[in-house]
């Protein structure tokens, strides 16, 4: 008697265990319709409503359920970037500034253009005018200790060619006022760099910043380079070269034309 007990028990949870998962695996099957909710990025749901009250009796419950959700209200959608960028071209105008220089204060202008051949890819022709004022420690030490820094190298202009690539895109919020889409860049390239004595130099150069959208043709833009050129000195019979590392940060304006069609 014991046995066949058993036995109803086992086929008894066995098919309530069935009928639990059963629907689960229905639901499964019927997930190859998911693709088909988005074929159509313009249709419209027949049973609409613009009272988004509706909302709150909607119950899903089978996976064709989701096409009644309201669009834009309940559907979370990741877009394009906001600011295409392919075949076109990107003019950059900036302040900029020498941010490691202890004993020279530079400040200049930095002009960069750029064409997009992809999304994320560009070539740019980097451009900048520095002019160099001394610090106050610069000062002090000529005039209360009689040391100058006539033999210090500086930068007065740069120029080269850069490779820009444009991996990283999102959005933030402006304090809870507006959505502001950006852009994250990494560039590196190489030109030459022209010093205070005269010289020009080999320079490599590295670089990165952010581009934030205001339109599809303006842009706040930031940017943070690294160049490193090898330099001798020709003041008071200098004969050996140092390395020289100027960190410059440019904030600006960028412009894109033409004008963008295709979004």
């Amino acid at each position: 008697m014991d046995k066949y007990i058993r036995f109803i028990l086992v086929f008894a949870f066995s098919f309530v265990g069935f009928g639990v998962f059963l629907p689960d695996a229905r639901s499964q099957e019927e997930g190859g319709d998911i693709e088909s909710l988005f074929k159509d990025d313009e249709k419209v749901p027949s049973d609409f409503s613009e009272d988004l009250s509706d909302i709150k009796n909607l119950e899903i419950n089978e996976v064709s359920d989701l096409g009644k959700l309201v669009p834009f209200a309940d559907v979370a959608v990741i877009q394009k970037r906001f600011l295409p960028k392919t075949g076109r071209f990107e003019f950059f105008l900036a302040g900029s500034s020498i941010l490691n220089d202890v004993f020279f204060l530079g400040l200049g202008l930095n002009g960069r253009i750029a064409y997009y051949f992809q999304e994320r890819f560009g070539l740019e022709l980097v451009g900048s005018y520095l002019k160099t004022s001394e610090r106050q420690v610069t000062i002090d030490l000529r005039d209360k200790r009689g040391v100058t820094a006539e033999n210090f190298i500086t930068p007065t202009s740069y120029i080269g060619l850069d490779l820009k690539w444009v991996p990283i895109y999102g959005k933030m919020t402006w304090v809870n006022k507006r959505i502001v889409p950006f852009d994250l860049y990494f560039s590196a390239g190489g030109g030459n760099t022209a010093t205070n004595q005269g010289t020009s130099e080999l320079t490599m150069h590295l670089g990165s910043g952010q581009t934030f959208a205001l339109s599809k043709s303006t842009a706040f833009r930031w940017d943070f380079s690294w160049n490193v050129f090898s330099a001798k000195s020709t003041v008071a019979g200098g004969d050996n070269s140092s390395v020289y590392n100027n960190l410059i940060l440019s904030v600006g304006m960028s412009f894109f034309f033409p004008e963008a069609t295709y979004r």
